[in-house]
């Protein structure tokens, strides 16, 4: 295990900033709809080159999703992508909307950047936000990277919300 896992998580935190500067990915995505962060990156409880964020828009339809994948691609910031119709299947603990994962490499390390095109805010990852930045203290962030950090060297699988919930007691 790395001697100080909150030295690590900020070197993500910083690379993923980068990224994101880098690939002007924000300000590209604005356009279709209201950009909002998620996950590991926005909670700087970063363990893996992953980001997640959410666009709202009420008009997302298959059409504007698979435009805007095209649209993505020809930029060419990315080397990799993933396209999911998850708007009229139901998988538990998903959103319902359109997935796009846009993946590359960037600082040596393998990125993955979670893109939910979604008509109103998920609410259970709005819940779990809240709940996290609500209760997170320097002594369960230390616990909540250290569990991470184990999940991902045995490959577990576990999710990072049953962690926060783990550590957190919610």
């Amino acid at each position: 295990m790395p001697t100080n896992l909150l030295d690590l998580s900020a070197s993500l935190h910083r690379d993923a900033t980068a990224l994101l500067k880098k690939t002007d990915l924000l300000k590209k995505l604005s356009k279709y709809g209201e950009v909002v962060l998620s996950g590991s990156y926005i909670l700087d409880l970063m363990m893996d080159g992953d980001i997640d964020l959410f666009i709202v828009n009420e008009d997302f339809d298959k059409p504007k999703s698979v435009k805007i994948l095209s649209e993505l691609i020809a930029q060419g910031d990315f080397n990799g992508y993933l396209y999911y119709d998850w708007s009229q299947r139901r998988r538990a603990g998903f959103p319902q909307g359109f997935y796009l994962g846009l993946k590359t490499d960037f600082r040596g390390r393998k990125w993955k950047v979670d893109v939910w095109l979604v008509n109103k805010a998920f609410a259970p990852t709005k819940r779990l936000m809240k709940m996290v930045r609500e209760n997170l203290d320097e002594k369960n962030k230390k616990e909540i990277l250290r569990l991470k950090y184990q999940a991902k060297i045995k490959n577990s699988g576990q999710r990072s919300s049953e962690i926060y919930r783990q550590v957190l007691g919610k």
